[in-house]
């Protein structure tokens, strides 16, 4: 078996496992980005986020999500709606988790 074949096998058990295949190809790119990054790196739980103004500068790095409530006065459903990408700012803030960043110059 070639990896892509692997990765497709993986997938469909994943959504078997589910009961659920509207996932498939979102289940495909993260265990895609597994492998590709190691799965040692893909698996931590940072959690550290980054607060940025309209202008795009970091106005804060904080180490959760409630770290980052806290000190902004912001509530932890809008940050964590701008980090799962419903909403785009909170607060006049942009949020987002460094582990993702990561994850995607990693790959590019």
């Amino acid at each position: 078996m070639i990896q892509s074949e692997i990765i497709n096998k993986l997938a469909m058990e994943l959504c078997i496992a589910n009961g659920d295949f509207d996932h498939f190809n979102n289940n495909r790119i993260h265990i895609q980005m597994a492998l590709t990054i190691g799965i040692d790196h893909y698996a931590k739980n940072s959690e550290e986020i980054k607060a940025l103004n309209y202008k795009g500068e970091v106005i804060g790095n904080f180490k959760d999500v409630t770290e980052a409530s806290n000190k902004l006065g912001i509530t932890r459903q809008n940050i964590q709606a701008v980090l799962r990408g419903r909403c785009h700012t909170a607060g006049g803030c942009m949020f987002y988790k460094v582990k993702d960043v990561k994850l995607i110059k990693r790959i590019a």
